[in-house]
């Protein structure tokens, strides 16, 4: 055979194999918008809609005034275990949730640390519910000078069970002159040979004084903490939220704002069957609040169904402000679990009459 017909062979054949090949390969998917369904998710509303996995972040809920109600009664909160004539003292080791510590801005220009500890009791224990003294370390691992610790207001002890989380804050400021902290060392429990536990605040942006007249108004060093709630792991009550809304509000006018639920743990907090929620705007214009207030559903249908170890969910909410009066109010949102406030958080919020 010539040497130009095996070469046409061989190049039919290479033909006939590339067009085998690619009929083989799967078709290219749609590609429609960023971020958008091509399939029947579009035309789905309401309670059709999937649920989105745990471990989609960050989650933004919207807001749906489905099934809420109006409601201006007081939401209670959980009855408090009875501090009994001697209660037993927690011992053993005390250590930090790795990643639980958080820091946000405080009232008066101080800084507001929040942190979750575990403590080593194998039985229920009573801890100190006071305020405990907070060592400020400088770079080169000094302590800082700090001012006189607050004289109360007076708290209970605080009753931790077996294998529970304790949640607790830090209040704190460099004063005037002060070199900047990089750490928070702190000492829980009396016993000789616990540790003290230390937080690094070398990240955290100090806002600088402003002599009375700006964010930070601090007039000396402060330090100082307190052990605020215990909780079961993966618990609602494990949870801590976070109300983002505006200084001020007209009366008559909607509340818009939102509400950031975290999870500090090293545990994911599974959110069951669809949960509840109160919110409440009170104005004190002489002795008598004046509240209104709203409680229902939260928008279940578009909740994740946990959520994960260090994550957050933030819903959107509103609020119907008519039959309020002008004043300095406070915003309170509540979730709810079996009709008590397990998780709960407020801001300051001014009604405008224009």
């Amino acid at each position: 055979m010539p040497r130009w017909a095996i070469a046409l062979l061989i190049a039919l054949l290479m033909v006939t194999v590339g067009c085998a090949a690619r009929a083989r390969l799967p078709a290219a998917p749609s590609t429609g918008a960023p971020g958008s369904s091509t399939g029947s998710l579009s035309a789905r509303t309401g309670s059709d809609l999937p649920r989105p996995s745990a471990s989609s972040t960050p989650v933004t809920v919207p807001w749906s005034p489905r099934g809420v109600r109006s409601a201006n009664k007081v939401i209670p909160a959980a009855t408090p275990s009875a501090v009994p004539a001697e209660p037993r003292a927690c011992t053993g080791a005390i250590r930090l949730v790795p990643g639980s510590a958080r820091t946000t801005s405080s009232s008066g220009g101080y800084l507001l640390t929040t942190f979750v500890v575990r403590f080593g009791a194998s039985k229920p224990c009573w801890a100190n519910g006071g305020l405990f003294a907070v060592d400020m370390l400088a770079a080169d691992g000094t302590a800082l000078p700090i001012g006189s610790m607050p004289a109360g207001p007076y708290h209970p002890p605080l009753h931790i069970a077996a294998g529970q989380l304790v949640f607790g804050s830090i209040r704190w400021a460099p004063g005037p002159n002060s070199p900047r902290p990089v750490r928070l060392a702190f000492v829980l429990g009396d016993a000789p040979s616990v540790s003290p536990i230390s937080i690094s605040v070398a990240d955290v942006d100090v806002p600088p004084l402003s002599g009375g007249h700006g964010p930070r108004d601090a007039w000396q060093s402060t330090a100082y903490g307190r052990l605020t709630s215990a909780a079961d792991p993966a618990s609602l009550a494990s949870l801590t939220a976070t109300v983002i809304a505006p200084a001020t509000v007209r009366v008559s006018s909607k509340l818009v704002y939102a509400v950031r639920l975290t999870n500090d743990t090293d545990t994911a907090v599974p959110l069951p069957g669809c949960l509840q929620f109160a919110e409440q705007l009170s104005v004190v214009p002489l002795k008598i609040p004046t509240t209104v207030g709203t409680e229902g559903p939260l928008n279940c249908s578009r909740l994740p169904p946990a959520i994960p170890a260090h994550a957050s969910v933030t819903m959107q909410m509103q609020l119907d402000t008519a039959g309020q009066v002008p004043g300095s109010g406070r915003l309170t949102w509540s979730l709810l679990d079996g009709g008590h406030a397990v998780v709960e958080a407020d801001v300051p919020v001014t009604v405008r009459a224009h």
